[in-house]
């Protein structure tokens, strides 16, 4: 069946009516198109008159489900347009941002986030700020140890046990972060192995298992122009939970890396809780990058960490870390938010991850083998 587009008419229009109203349109082309697959974007029509240049670009990018390396071109196009306008003080800068999370949110297949205008840090309408954000100066080094260890994994996407093409005729995949927590050991999350967009039913056991098969763990991908890129087959899923959102993968060789560091003790925040935390993690299936300290957790429950950002970096199973580089949640996913006061500005993101603790937990009650394998590369839980 054809793909059918991630926006609708009226969308459309509404986004088409800011481009105007923001004077998006004056803008070069390039601006809107960076970040995207230099080989796609030589397919695209161009037009001379830039209001018809815009449409034909919005258009052509709303029929492309993803491309084949999991990149999904229509949310970096809204992206790049947002952040143009905010570099512009133009307030219609939310309208693209809103609506780049809410489909990349749709096709990475993350669900059950909570409405974050309902949520407390968000009512309150309390600043939220910085406090001092200078570190040791061995975090760096330990920053960049730890991302050795943080991997880009893409899972091809089966159905009734076939392998699904996408318009373009390559391979339909799901890309994400994964990370070691032992030895031939990585963690994701849950809707990552799925590989189905946030409405679908979820894979079959057998689509499932297939998926997992055909996954690949890619270590070294630092930049865009990494040439050297490590490349392991992931085996099979030893565990898993959709509620917390993990899936832990066994590889099929050693890669060589340490497992992260896993805090023992569940985050719990209170009124004087300070904590920023650190991630490091492949946006949207580019290169490998990190958000550090400039997020805050603002909440925590047994199962889950809530911390704000100003950048959606939408990178589904990366490592949320502490400034002593230990993993304290897996994270889940980012839903957009507007009218808080974050670090003195008006918008930002809630984000949401699982904590490890809670994961640990449950591995240890239905899986004491497997607990044990992690529990041997972890300092802190023996």
């Amino acid at each position: 069946m054809a793909f059918a587009g991630y926006l609708n008419n009226a969308e459309l229009r509404e986004l088409t009516e800011a481009a105007k109203e923001s004077d998006l349109l004056e803008l070069e082309r390039p601006l809107l198109l960076q970040g995207i697959y230099k080989g796609f974007i030589f397919g695209l029509t161009r037009s001379p008159i830039p209001l018809n240049q815009f449409l034909l670009d919005l258009n052509a990018l709303n029929f492309v489900e993803r491309l084949e390396n999991g990149e999904v071109p229509l949310v970096q196009f809204l992206q790049n347009a947002a952040t143009q306008l905010r570099l512009r003080g133009r307030t219609e800068a939310e309208i693209f941002e809103k609506t780049a999370n809410r489909i990349g949110n749709r096709t990475r297949g993350v669900t059950n986030l909570p409405d974050p205008a309902q949520l407390p840090e968000v009512t309150k309408n309390e600043a939220i700020i910085g406090s001092d954000d200078t570190v040791d100066f061995t975090f760096l080094a330990a920053g960049t140890a730890v991302g050795r260890s943080v991997a880009r994994v893409l899972v091809p996407r089966f159905e009734g046990r076939k392998q699904v093409m996408g318009a373009n005729g390559k391979p339909w995949v799901m890309v994400g972060t994964a990370w070691l927590v032992a030895p031939q050991l990585l963690i994701t999350n849950h809707h990552v192995i799925n590989a189905r967009i946030s409405e679908e039913n979820d894979a079959s056991h057998e689509d499932w298992a297939m998926q997992s098969a055909g996954a690949v763990a890619e270590f070294d991908y630092d930049t865009e122009e990494t040439e050297r890129i490590t490349k392991v087959k992931i085996t099979s899923v030893v565990a898993e939970d959709k509620n917390l959102d993990y899936a832990l993968l066994q590889l099929e060789s050693d890669p060589q890396r340490a497992a992260l560091k896993l805090r023992g003790q569940r985050i719990q925040v209170d009124a004087t809780t300070y904590l920023p935390v650190n991630i490091i993690q492949h946006p949207r299936g580019k290169a490998k990058r990190v958000a550090f300290r400039n997020n805050l957790v603002t909440a925590s429950d047994a199962d889950t960490i809530r911390y704000f950002t100003d950048t959606d970096f939408g990178s589904s199973g990366s490592p949320v870390c502490d400034d002593r580089w230990r993993v304290v949640a897996l994270h889940r996913g980012a839903k957009y938010v507007q009218d808080v006061k974050y670090q003195g500005k008006s918008t930002a993101y809630v984000n949401f991850g699982s904590q490890i603790c809670a994961v640990l937990e449950q591995l240890k009650q239905n899986n004491a083998g497997l607990y044990g394998t992690i529990r041997a590369s972890q300092p802190e839980l023996n």
